[in-house]
């Protein structure tokens, strides 16, 4: 019997989705995907986004700020019954479209309790839909480009059946150390770069573009409270 493997579940957004084309598989046991505006295709989608409205049991509305879409379940229709408006919820499902309007078909949902997890998830988007919005032929900063590619392995090591518990990253180590060595004048980026090497440079790059930490003064980083 063949093996059939499964489609990786992209991190992304809303919006992107909605953004992109449905491409319809032409073949037999080739999966239906979704081309973004950047080229990139997308049969099995991981998004984060508030339950706005719910039909019957078997259908939700999501929303994360970039965009709705309707989530339905064809298989189960009490699927939603357990969920209120206004739940944050984490979908990996395939990306279908209905009169080119596309919609998702969970596969998993589970509600997010731990904030932190929501903060973790914003942070890795905010990289990956650099690259999403990236128009065909223009290149991304090397910093940003990095970036993405640590933030992307981290949410790889996500198990898609996974709690709600906030995933060990790279990000971490590096406001640890400044958790550390900051005596209330924050804590000299050289320092960080020397005991977490070379690489630390493009997270600290990150976390001050996010908005995560800022410089106290130039050389020095502190986290916001």
């Amino acid at each position: 019997m063949a093996t059939i493997e499964r489609q990786t579940a992209h991190l992304t957004t809303i919006g992107t989705l909605l953004n992109g084309n449905f491409v319809k598989a032409e073949a037999h046991m080739q999966p239906s995907f979704l081309r973004t505006a950047s080229g990139k295709e997308m049969s099995r989608v991981h998004i984060i986004a508030v339950i706005v409205g719910l039909g019957d049991g078997g259908e939700a509305t999501l929303d994360d700020g970039s965009g709705k879409i309707t989530a339905r379940s064809f298989d189960s229709p009490t699927l939603f019954s357990v969920f209120n408006l206004g739940d944050i919820v984490r979908v990996i499902g395939k990306v279908r479209a209905f009169n080119e309007q596309q919609y998702l078909i969970p596969e998993i949902i589970k509600k997010i309790t731990n904030k932190q997890f929501v903060t973790f998830h914003k942070l890795a988007l905010q990289t990956i839909e650099a690259q999403e919005h990236t128009q065909p032929g223009h290149s991304v900063p090397t910093t940003e480009l990095a970036s993405e590619e640590i933030v992307s392995n981290a949410v790889d090591d996500i198990p898609i059946d996974a709690d709600d518990s906030t995933p060990h990253t790279p990000f971490d180590d590096v406001i640890t150390r400044i958790k550390d060595l900051d005596k209330g004048d924050g804590a000299g980026i050289e320092q960080i770069i020397e005991q977490l090497g070379s690489d630390s440079e493009k997270l600290i790059h990150h976390l001050l573009e996010t908005g995560e930490i800022f410089e106290i003064r130039p050389g020095r980083v502190k986290l916001l409270d």
